[in-house]
This record gives structure tokens, sequence and C-alpha cells, in this order.
């Protein structure tokens, strides 16, 4: 039975790649029509049903029909949330998606959040947290079995590290029983154009780290790179540091580097709504890739990357077939490529060896249903993921029938590795560097207390340890249930009766 997700879009970065996430969809369910001989309008399935509601819009309210009826209006499950109307603005215009969003699903404001993570959290959290809990609720009342909450979002901003932060506290108080996956793109060290991005990515993390199951940070520059090496045609560029390319991809937008994103999260949720021999779920990631509570940051990779980006109104159905590559590799060569830095999304700092502490593969029309588990035997662990010996088994695969759209097959790794404490050790040095200063904090000061720039520093400094602990003593992040209170005698309750006597036979 597929479960349905209901995706959260924060801010303008949010919004710009749930647009192409969005028109992702849209496309992949297109084709899987027409490669199933749909006729006339279609049929409403089941993968359909995880992201997208059917609805007959002659009545008001939209009625709502059923898997397995014909296709009539489809829904986005999805908010839709910024403190400026712009980028929401444009995703209503675009001629892609009709009537996909209502307003109901929409939460807006008109004067933006100053990259300032205090304003989000502070003045917009309070102002618009029943508005968006209220459509929250609505959109779960809409599921039959709902299973996640997705967070879109950029931590370097004010809107969706600051609001965003707001709702993500929110819901876990409001609906504790669904996980929340958050996808985080974070700023790159080398070329923020944000001068309060480090005050902004900490204050965020703090509470991804306390609120999210799941979090796949994203990096600018990490993008822009991958989009810098497919438009080289295979030609190597550096892990890091600005190239040429990646310059001028800038300079055109972000369009190449939200469609990498899109790309991610189609794969990410393809196991959930399509058929395979081996379905990986939301759950089932937080489940198999978080030992320990608190680290729950995976690192994304993807291989192979298609040539040409897509999601716009060109990239038609007929089109898409004739230009499809064909990536005949060995599954040995492509779960190492998909494993391989020069294909993760955010760049992170390997001068010190790091284990994974558990790694997942979902590979997408490398094996049918069928023969999924025979075919799946030669997709062993990488030698170079060097997984931990307290989990040699810690490699996990998913096997979904259906190809992505512009390949004939991809795999999409996700890692939970210790190399990520460096990325926040930067961050965090970053951040210091600033805070020294106290350099614009009199802006935050009109929001939120002062003293959470500090506690925000000392939860990320901890967490840095906690990844340090995974790598030395793991036994040492267990933390036992506190045990109950010793009984003093002054307790209310009646006492139990003491028990009997034991006898010797």
């Amino acid at each position: 039975m597929v479960r349905e997700m209901v995706t959260v879009q924060v801010g303008q970065c949010g919004n710009q790649i749930g647009r192409r996430f969005w028109a992702e969809l849209l496309h992949e369910a297109a084709a899987q029509q027409q490669a199933s001989g749909g006729a006339g309008g279609g049929t409403y399935d089941a993968a359909m049903s995880a992201f997208f509601r059917n609805v007959d819009a002659r009545y008001e309210p939209p009625a709502e029909l059923a898997v397995g009826a014909p296709l009539s209006s489809l829904r986005a499950r999805a908010l839709l949330i910024d403190t400026e109307e712009g980028v929401v603005s444009e995703t209503l215009r675009d001629p892609r998606f009709g009537d996909l969003f209502d307003a109901a699903q929409l939460v807006t404001d008109v004067s933006g959040a100053g990259n300032n993570w205090g304003h989000g959290y502070g003045e917009y959290g309070p102002k618009y947290g029943d508005e968006i809990e209220a459509a929250a609720s609505a959109a779960l009342e809409r599921c039959d079995s709902p299973q996640a909450f997705f967070f879109l979002h950029s931590v370097g901003g004010g809107t969706g590290s600051g609001l965003g932060s707001a709702v993500l506290e929110r819901f876990v108080d409001a609906f504790p029983d669904l996980c929340r996956f958050s996808v985080a793109v974070y700023p790159g060290g080398d070329d923020e154009d944000v001068v309060t991005a480090p005050y902004n990515a900490v204050l965020a993390t703090q509470r991804l780290t306390a609120c999210a199951d799941c979090v796949v940070p994203l990096e600018n520059q990490a993008l822009l790179d991958v989009c810098a090496r497919r438009s080289a045609r295979g030609a190597q560029a550096p892990a890091s540091g600005r190239t040429a390319t990646a310059a001028k991809a800038s300079k055109s937008g972000f369009d190449e580097t939200n469609d990498v994103a899109a790309q991610l999260l189609s794969h990410l949720t393809a196991g959930a709504r399509y058929s395979g021999g081996l379905n990986i779920d939301v759950n089932e990631i937080a489940t198999n890739l978080v030992p320990f509570p608190r680290l729950h940051y995976l690192t994304a990779s993807y291989a192979p990357l298609p040539r040409d980006f897509g999601g716009g109104a060109r990239g038609g159905r007929r089109s898409r077939g004739r230009r499809r590559a064909r990536h005949p590799r060995h599954v040995q060569r492509l779960f190492a490529d998909a494993a391989s830095p020069l294909s993760r999304l955010v760049a992170t700092y390997d001068a010190q060896p790091a284990r994974p502490a558990a790694t997942l593969a979902v590979a997408r029309s490398l094996a049918t249903p069928s023969r999924g588990t025979p075919r799946c035997r030669g997709a062993r662990a990488p030698p170079q993921l060097r997984l931990p010996p307290w989990n040699p088994d810690g490699f996990k695969v998913g096997l979904c029938a259906v190809p992505p759209l512009r390949a004939s097959r991809a795999v999409l790794c996700l890692a939970n590795s210790t190399a990520i404490a460096r990325n926040f050790s930067a961050l965090r040095d970053r951040f210091v560097k600033l805070y020294r200063a106290k350099a614009m904090v009199h802006h935050y000061a009109n929001y939120i207390d002062g003293a959470l720039f500090d506690e925000a520093l000392a939860d990320l400094e901890a967490l840095v340890g906690d990844y340090e602990l995974a790598e030395q003593r793991p036994a040492a992040l267990y933390a036992p249930p506190p045990a109950p209170p010793p009984d003093d005698g002054t307790s209310d309750a009646t006492p139990s009766p003491p028990a009997p006597p034991s006898v010797l036979l």
C-alpha cells in the first residue's frame, strides 16, 4: 500500500526546488501513464496518490476521487510557505501546473525576513504558526495513511531557516507520529552571498538536530560543481572551489542546481511510490540509517547525472523517450560511481578517513520485481565505504522497477557518515569569526533572546563531539531511558502487597 507524503516548502529556495520537484513528478506520472498504455485522460493510480490528490473540481469543495478512478484534476499534497510573494506567485503562474495548488495550501506575506533567522523564527513563526498547522491538518485529513512531511528549505537565509525552524518545532508537538524528513540547502563556505548565513545556519541546525528525523544536507557549491562536471561532459572538476563553468551556471540562475535537487527527491521517494524487488519507504530510511537519534544527517550522492536538465514545458512525453540516456554500466560500477566523492551533493572534507555508520543505495531499473533479489546479490558495498566493525551489514539496497526520466538506470546513495562533522566544524568556525566581533547581532536582538546564539553554538559543538564519539566509542552515545524515581515513602500511591516467601523444594 502506498502511503502519502506532504511536502512543506518554506522560503525562496524551498519553493524553487519544490517547483522543479512537482514538474518532475508530473512528467514521471505522464511517462508511466504512457508506458501502461493509458488512453484518454488516464487513471489515477497508487503511485500518484503518494503526492497527489485526484478531485472532481465541478463541486465545491472539490470531491475526492479514489485510486483507480479516471484522472480528473490533480492537487498537490503540499504547503507553499514564504514571507514574500514573488516565488510562490511565479509557481502559480507556471502553465505546467494549472490548478495543482489551491489557496488553502498557500501561506505568504509581503515583507520578507531579511536574511534574518530571528525575524523568521521570532516574528513570522508565531504570526503564521496556527494557520500553517491548520493547513497541514487539512492536508493530512485528505490522506488515507500519511507517513511523512518533506521539508524543502534553505538554512542560509531568513525564511527557510527561521520560519522553517518554527514550523518544524510546531510539527513535533502537533504531529508526533509522522516522520519529519528535511532536505536543507546549506551555504557554501567559499561563496556565501549572505553575510549572516553562518548565524542562520547554526541556529537552524540546532532545530534540525532536535526536531527532524532525517536531514539530507545539500550545498550550493557542491551542486554547482556537479553541474559543471555535467556540462564539461565528464571532465573532472574539483570537489570544492568555484569553477568557471560553475560560475556561469550561477549567473544563469539556480535552475540546474534545483533540478539536481528535484531528481534527488524523485529518486528518494521512488521506492515508496513504485513497485520493486526491494522497496524502501521513508520510515525504513530512518530505521536503517540512523543508529543514534542526533546523528541523522545523511550525505547524498547520485549517478549517473543526466546530461539534459528538464522539467520545462518543452520536455514533453514524445521527445523524452528519444532523449533518455543509455547507461549500459555494470551494476558494481554504477554503485561505485554513486558512492564516489565526485557524486556527492554536499562537499565533505576527506582529509582524514571517515566511516559511514550505515549506507543505503536506491537503484532504479536495475531489476524487475520478480528478479530483484538475485540481481541484487552483485551489488555489494563498495570497498571505499569502509563500514564500521560494529555494523558490517550496514549496507542496504532498495530496488525500484521504474527508471528515472532521463536515464535508463540510476543509483542514489545515502550515507550516514562521520565526515559531515567536518562540515559542521567549518560552519562553527565561520560562526565564531562573526560572533566574536558581535557583528550583526543587533539585527537579531529585535526578535529573539541573544542567549539563543550561545545555545545554538554549544549544541553544534556537542553535535561535532557526538560524531567524534561515533568514530571512537559509539556505545557512549547510547542514553538509556531514565530510571523511575526511588520510593522514599512519601508517595500517595497504595503500596503493593509484599511478595510471598519463597519455598525451597
